[in-house]
């Protein structure tokens, strides 16, 4: 059903998961075959041509065209909370910002793959960037220093961190970079049946409260070890989204916003 389910981060796959079996009464019993791993842009080249049938990446209104996004977000929303990787010896650079047009004065670059949203959303804010072809090669060229921050989500940074530390990188402690940016399943057009189960069985999960429990489980020892409720958010806007996922962010901020304030506090 797609790459979802060799996904880095377990929440992925044991939430798609967790869906399908909560609704097997009334859809049947499922088989979740993974694909090889991809790149971004292939996966959504796949999914277009119908040869997976589930991948999970963030929306922006093109990609909710060529598949069926599932509006609860995976992890939290915590892709929209940005944290940056950095050289060990550059803190200084990033202790005196407190607002977007700090950033923007700073000169800060900021390291993306090309076919990310996030290179355009940070792009349409006024901000500096470097951009690459492929996403293993961008710790290498922060560890040499061609930018000076590698933005990451706060649901991916504290796994990339223990990966790659060894290359002189360290997590910066004072910042996070914010715009409404969701990580969703999406489906192919085919399936919109397939679509209706996943959504159901993700509200079944919601509503039952395993969907924050498989949360903290995830993400408690990462927002705590983050710091997160005591950085400064810098806020952008992201002129990406639909209309129709726009809306239902906003009227679930507030859900998501608790749910990570809950966790990222508890002892």
């Amino acid at each position: 059903m797609g790459s979802v389910i060799t996904h880095p981060n377990s929440m992925v796959p044991e939430l798609l998961k967790r869906a399908l079996q909560v609704t097997s009464d009334e859809y049947g019993e499922y088989q979740l075959i993974p694909s090889e791993a991809m790149e971004q842009g292939r996966v959504i080249k796949q999914l277009q041509s119908k040869r997976i049938d589930i991948a999970v990446f963030a929306p922006n209104e093109k990609r909710e065209k060529l598949a069926i996004p599932i509006r609860i977000p995976v992890t939290g929303s915590l892709l929209s909370y940005r944290i940056c990787l950095i050289q060990a010896d550059s803190q200084d650079k990033f202790n005196h910002i407190y607002s977007l047009e700090d950033l923007r004065s700073s000169k800060l670059k900021i390291g993306l793959h090309q076919n990310w949203p996030d290179t355009e959303i940070m792009e349409a804010n006024g901000l500096k960037l470097w951009k690459a072809k492929k996403y293993s090669l961008l710790f290498d060229l922060l560890a040499a220093g061609r930018f000076d921050c590698f933005s990451r989500g706060a649901n991916e940074v504290v796994k990339e961190f223990y990966t790659h530390g060894y290359k002189g990188l360290v997590i910066e402690n004072s910042l996070i970079i914010y715009y409404p940016l969701p990580l969703y399943y999406f489906v192919n057009q085919d399936k919109p049946e397939l679509a209706e189960r996943i959504s159901k069985g993700l509200a079944i999960l919601q509503n039952n409260d395993e969907y924050e429990a498989m949360f903290s489980s995830n993400f408690g020892k990462t927002l705590r070890f983050l710091n997160m409720h005591n950085r400064t958010i810098v806020e952008l806007n992201n002129p990406l989204l639909s209309e129709s996922t726009k809306i239902k962010m906003q009227a679930d901020k507030i859900y998501y916003d608790e749910l990570i304030r809950k966790v990222a506090i508890q002892p």
